[in-house]
């Protein structure tokens, strides 16, 4: 530029190409969340044609609509889940005053044996192999007990691993759907492996809903994980051990899926 003034002006003819490199950063997120709801929105919308059936059938008898009660409290929780749940411990999450004190106290007294077992799981995956450096740096974090620093950690490799687990697009759950709804018109009992995947399925997405959800930077922080918020540093509330386990949880239920879809029925 020709600057008769003699001051030396900045030269912003990069500007445009850097707004256009941040929209190509913004955007692959999206269509990556996009391709994982196609993949479960079968489910998701089986799920939802699935409640009244599942209540107004004799496996009421089991406690159908407290099982159902439960897997919501846990989504709305942003904990994914995928384990069979008894019928104590339905009761324990649907009486629980405080879903998040609830769950902290079941970390404790388990003395954090099963998310060891889930890190492990997790290492041990394919999905995780382009990722693993950074998912055993925040693993240390997590044990270290440096919090924050491990849910950004974390955050990262969601993004990543996200993009591995949405382009795989077999559709294998819809013949697992049509399993479980041959059961039900036929009024026979879902085995323990059917509600866990019911379970997966439903905490998972109720998760994604809010964790990946746009709040304005203007607005009050969320008061669960988002990530908006902590990938562009704009979080400030405090990170504990149970927003951690979240995030173990997230990634593993996002291999999890895959590997169901994957898998031969």
């Amino acid at each position: 530029m020709n600057n008769s003034s003699g001051w030396n002006f900045p030269d912003f003819s990069g500007l445009q190409a850097f707004l256009s490199g941040l929209r190509e950063l913004v955007r692959p997120i999206n269509e990556v969340m996009q391709n994982l709801r196609e993949i479960v929105k079968p489910f998701t919308e089986f799920v939802e044609d699935l409640k009244p059936k599942l209540i107004a059938s004799s496996q009421v008898l089991l406690g159908i609509g407290r099982k159902i009660k439960a897997i919501e409290r846990l989504g709305e929780a942003q904990f994914v889940y995928w384990d069979y749940m008894n019928q104590d411990f339905v009761d324990d999450i649907v009486d629980a005053k405080n879903i998040n004190s609830f769950l902290r106290q079941c970390m404790i007294k388990d003395k954090y044996k099963k998310v060891d077992e889930i890190i492990n799981k997790t290492l041990s995956s394919n999905q995780i192999e382009p990722f693993r450096r950074l998912y055993t740096q925040a693993v240390d974090a997590f044990r270290e007990k440096k919090n924050d620093l491990a849910v950004v950690g974390f955050t990262a490799v969601f993004d990543g691993l996200l993009s591995v687990v949405s382009n795989d697009q077999t559709h294998r759950l819809n013949t697992r759907i049509a399993v479980i709804k041959e059961k039900l018109n036929k009024d026979a009992v879902l085995d323990n492996d059917e509600y866990a995947m019911i379970t997966l399925i439903m905490t998972l997405e109720k998760t994604l809903d809010t964790f990946v959800a746009f709040y304005d930077f203007k607005n009050e922080e969320p008061k669960g994980l988002n990530r908006h918020w902590i990938a562009h540093g704009r979080t400030l509330r405090r990170k504990t051990q149970l927003d951690c386990v979240k995030m173990i949880n997230l990634l593993y239920g996002l291999i999890l899926v895959s590997n169901l879809e994957q898998s031969k029925t």
